[in-house]
């Protein structure tokens, strides 16, 4: 079993039902024009498991002298200290693969990841050597020492936030996403970063459900 500390959208936000329309298996019968339905299927297949997010401390397994209640404890904690925050977003490329991205930097949205990469740490078991060795393939000296610290290579100067809108594809089969995509995205109200969700993956492979939601609870002094 494993966790994860998302930002997921409140569902009565613009931003959930975009979330719902690109990721629901009957919205294109047969696929987007320019993409068919099982190539567009296979393009979300991840998207729709891991869910409509984004990611504030990637995937964990906690160690065996911790258990869910202690997590609870930690994101309280965390979510106390942090106030609300709007994040406009636009659709852009990251690292091949289409996702929302703010449009500019925001300082205290990589805060918010970097506080809670830190809380849960204390919690977590660490990588089995095979896993560490596969997944530091290609990444750089500093990445890999994040891996190796924090289980995940891209945290804190590295953290870059979005929400992944398929896995990568061919250039034409992008610019159909984009022209689904566009108007919509453009439309949007700023995201408000609201809550931190708890998430979990009950077995290999299971989709991430919520389990719960922790209000960012500190005042704006702004």
């Amino acid at each position: 079993m494993r966790y994860a500390i998302y930002f997921c959208p409140a569902p009565a936000t613009a931003l959930a039902a975009l979330g719902r329309d690109w990721l629901s298996a009957e919205l294109t019968p047969d696929g987007i024009s320019g993409i068919p339905l099982p190539r567009w299927n296979a393009l979300l297949a991840d998207v729709r498991r891991y869910g409509w997010h984004a990611t504030l401390r990637s995937p964990f397994t906690l160690s065996p002298d911790h258990d869910v209640a202690d997590v609870r404890r930690v994101l309280s904690s965390v979510a106390q200290a942090h106030a609300p925050i709007n994040l406009s977003l636009r659709v852009a490329r990251l690292d091949g693969f289409l996702a929302l991205r703010p449009v500019s930097e925001c300082r205290a949205v990589d805060a918010l990841a970097a506080a809670c990469t830190e809380a849960i740490e204390p919690l977590r078991a660490p990588l089995i050597e095979p896993e560490f060795q596969r997944r530091a393939v290609e990444l750089d000296a500093i990445e890999t020492h994040y891996l190796q610290r924090y289980g995940y290579p891209y945290v804190f100067e590295r953290y870059r936030f979005h929400m992944t809108l398929s896995a990568p594809a061919s250039v034409d089969e992008e610019r159909a996403l984009q022209r689904w995509l566009a108007l919509r995205a453009a439309m949007l109200p700023a995201a408000r970063i609201d809550a931190l969700s708890l998430c979990v993956e009950p077995s290999p492979g299971a989709a991430f459900e919520p389990l719960e939601r922790f209000a960012l609870r500190k005042v704006s002094v702004a």
